[in-house]
């Protein structure tokens, strides 16, 4: 891509970028605004209600238990159920950690288990094998294919076997040393120049990768302003800042004072002007005794 057009277009993206910085920080701010104000109208009318909501709600859960207590137990368990469902992992994970511990002890309370319910877990296995008959043999015919080829390239049977707390640490950090080693200098120039790619392909590949990317992230930016600029017009339009001045303003205005206030000490005011006697325009005077000719003096 020319020198002049990978300008252009870096020019371009970093106009629209700024722009869409300032959409989104208006909207956030916004957002935030209004989020943060229906928050705290909650919360001080809870607490100025608090007291009104629990009774509300212990009378609402005796009357459900009274109305009806199965349906009751039933709801509480389905509630149960959907707080495990969504915090599965955490659950899942906090009984690993105890079955690390400890494994005999719950090897053990399993054996005691399954011998006192030894007809209920065969019939509960026998009846989830009739419902899920054909995934279990779909199973059963992807470990048996999976098997026969592991025999075929001669590798060995795959045996899962558990391990105690100290071997997991010691294995993870014997992996951790392993995969995080600093390769030498010498040892990285043999495996770049194994792989190494001819420098006009290189350079063709990169032209190409910087054009198509500039001119992707540019239409991208572009259909992402529209988009803001149509969210911020949806809004209340309010008072626009006035601009701030910059220095050649300022220092016009400044100059502009100056001369204003020099012009005022030096102006040449005229005096006003006197009525002449011979002027046609003047008022007549009015005749009086002893000027009977109307002169002035």
């Amino acid at each position: 891509m020319p020198d002049d057009e990978a300008e252009r277009f870096e020019r371009e993206s970093e106009d629209i970028r700024l722009q869409i910085a300032h959409a989104r920080a208006a909207i956030h701010d916004r957002e935030k605004q209004r989020k943060e104000a229906r928050r705290q109208y909650a919360r001080d009318y809870y607490a100025q209600h608090r007291e009104e909501y629990l009774e509300y709600q212990r009378q609402y859960r005796a009357e459900q238990r009274e109305k009806d207590p199965e349906a009751y137990r039933q709801g509480k368990r389905k509630r149960n159920q959907r707080w495990r469902d969504k915090h599965k992992d955490e659950v899942n994970a906090r009984l690993r950690e105890k079955y690390r511990d400890d494994p005999e002890k719950h090897r053990e309370r399993r054996r005691e288990f399954y011998a006192v319910h030894a007809e209920e877990q065969r019939a509960r296995r026998r009846e989830y094998y009739a419902r899920n008959k054909e995934k279990q043999n779909a199973a059963h015919r992807a470990w048996r294919d999976r098997e026969k080829r592991r025999r075929d390239a001669g590798l060995p049977v795959s045996r899962i076997h558990r391990t105690t707390k100290a071997e997991r640490l010691e294995n993870r950090a014997a992996a951790d040393e392993f995969f995080s080693r600093v390769w030498t200098k010498e040892e990285f120039k043999v495996a770049m120049k194994s792989i190494e790619t001819p420098a006009d392909v290189w350079a063709a590949w990169k032209r190409d990768c910087l054009k198509a990317r500039a001119e992707y992230a540019l239409a991208e930016q572009k259909e992402e302003l529209a988009r803001l600029q149509k969210e911020l017009g949806r809004a209340k339009p309010g008072p626009k800042p006035k601009p701030r001045p910059t220095p050649r303003e300022i220092e016009e205005a400044r100059m502009d004072a100056i001369a204003r206030q020099v012009n005022e000490r030096l102006r040449h005011r005229e005096q006003p002007r006197q009525p002449h006697h011979l002027d046609p325009a003047a008022p007549h005077p009015m005749l009086q005794p002893n000027n009977p000719m109307g002169m002035s003096r």
